[in-house]
């Protein structure tokens, strides 16, 4: 499975003279919430706006990838512009912000280094202009994601910034931006993030079969469906009206979430049904060990490899979800990284590939702003066939987070 990288793209517009982060950096005795419940509201809220329940189009990204890279945008904000961020990414102010974001960057790091049976690495980027002057606060806390670069050559700044990304994501991604995207940019914010995992129980390709999958009450397409029988935590939700099965990857840190929508609705109502149920506190809820018990399941889940780009309408998302601001050349307040007036995020690209297979998943992401339940019998095996249109996560369970989240609906695409 592959993730996807989100990229900001920031060109001019007038602000007024900034502070740092804060009018005092000092971090001491101030404490972050270790809860991602609040990220997590985010990315579904997103993905609610990207990809309507009703629409019959596969859907994948990364919400974490997005989050991370409009995290860095917001630490440069001021005035109305951060109040909206702040609303939208539900954070409530810079200092314990930007220790929540180090700590899960340095977290997730040290974790890779001494983990070697699965691959998350995530990276952020903060291309700006040589002719900006940036505040030496800024130059000491991201120095390790700020590159200088002269953006008047923007053959060589695209494929500098196409070269990180495909470096993170393992060649997956190998380009999030052309030449003409930042043509006016003085500042090109990318995170990326990648994942690679093999299932702790694997499928046998032996037994992978065409069998039908409905995509509409009446309508199906054979698709090649691994099949696995085995013990694994399954659970059921009248909150969410879904059925849930989690997947672990080698390691037992991150697993594969897949919900499927309870059947007592009509076909085409239930998983509308599903999707509007989801928020953070309802599937924290089914995921609880409480709630979800070890039990001897029948899987049928289909193979799947496909591409996702998201470009206008992750803007127009925002826009609805609330940040409006930052992508003004008039009403635009960036004041906190340099004395530039006139910073706005002209462009936001999200690029997503996912691949899930017997072995495991493989999934990349980068983004860039541009700114010119019931109880179980143990021994009664649990049916879970994803034959129709069914969510997936690659979820953290150390940490909460739903790394990626996607929809298989039809297989046409």
């Amino acid at each position: 499975m592959y993730l996807l990288t989100p990229l900001l793209l920031l060109a001019a517009a007038e602000i007024a003279q900034p502070q740092c982060l804060t009018s005092n950096d000092d971090t001491t005795g101030v404490t972050y919430s270790r809860d991602l419940s609040d990220v997590t509201d985010f990315g579904l809220a997103l993905y609610k706006r990207l990809s309507s329940p009703s629409s019959s189009k596969n859907f994948f990204f990364s919400p974490y990838s997005i989050w991370n890279a409009l995290t860095f945008a917001y630490f440069a904000s001021g005035g109305n512009t951060q109040k909206e961020m702040e609303a939208v990414l539900r954070v409530s102010d810079k200092v314990s912000t930007f220790l929540l974001w180090r700590q899960l960057g340095e977290f997730y790091e040290t974790r890779q280094r001494n983990n070697s049976l699965y691959t998350f690495s995530l990276a952020n980027r903060a291309y700006i202009d040589e002719s900006l002057r940036l505040r030496s606060c800024i130059s000491r806390i991201l120095s390790n994601e700020i590159r200088p670069n002269d953006f008047k050559d923007n053959t060589r700044s695209a494929r500098l910034i196409n070269a990180f990304v495909n470096e993170v994501t393992r060649g997956r991604i190998p380009q999030i931006v052309q030449k003409t995207d930042i043509e006016d940019a003085f500042m090109v914010i990318v995170n990326a993030a990648y994942f690679k995992g093999t299932w702790k129980t694997q499928f046998d390709p032996a037994k992978t079969t065409p069998i039908d999958f409905f995509f509409s009450q009446t309508q199906s397409v054979p698709l090649h469906m691994m099949s696995l029988f085995g013990e694994f935590r399954y659970g059921e939700s009248a909150n969410l009206g879904a059925r849930l099965l989690e997947l672990p990857y080698a390691g037992n840190e991150v697993s594969m979430v897949l919900l499927l929508p309870q059947t007592r609705l009509a076909f085409g109502q239930r998983f509308v049904n599903m999707v509007n149920n989801l928020n953070s506190a309802r599937l924290q809820e089914a995921l609880n060990p409480r709630n979800m018990a070890s039990t001897k399941v029948d899987i049928l889940l289909p193979k799947f490899k496909f591409e996702h780009e998201i470009r206008d309408e992750l803007q127009n998302a925002l826009r609805e979800m609330g940040i409006v601001d930052l992508f003004s050349r008039d009403r635009a307040d960036l004041p906190v990284f340099t004395n530039q007036q006139g910073l706005y995020v002209d462009k936001i690209i999200h690029k997503a590939f996912v691949e899930v297979n017997e072995e495991g998943t493989e999934a990349a992401a980068a983004t860039a702003l541009i700114l010119p339940v019931r109880s179980f019998n143990p021994d009664q095996p649990v049916q879970f066939h994803c034959t129709e249109p069914f969510v997936f996560m690659i979820y953290d369970r150390r940490t909460n987070n739903v790394l990626f989240l996607g929809a298989i609906k039809n297989p046409r695409g």
